[in-house]
């Protein structure tokens, strides 16, 4: 939640569960596109959210 740019409200949430769940699935094993089609979002937003959530965990 500190690396969004707003931290506060139901949306900011939502994001950072999405995001950690998404980079939980990828360290397992699954495909990226195995959880787009899973989460029903587009395989673009599944490969950025993985990015970002990396990125959030280095710095």
């Amino acid at each position: 939640m500190a690396k969004q740019k707003r931290t506060g409200g139901e949306r900011a949430i939502s994001v950072c569960q999405t995001r950690a769940t998404i980079l939980a699935r990828r360290e397992m094993g699954e495909s990226l596109q195995d959880i787009a089609t899973d989460l029903e979002m587009p395989y673009e937003t599944v490969k950025t959210y993985v990015k970002l959530a990396r990125k959030a965990l280095v710095d």
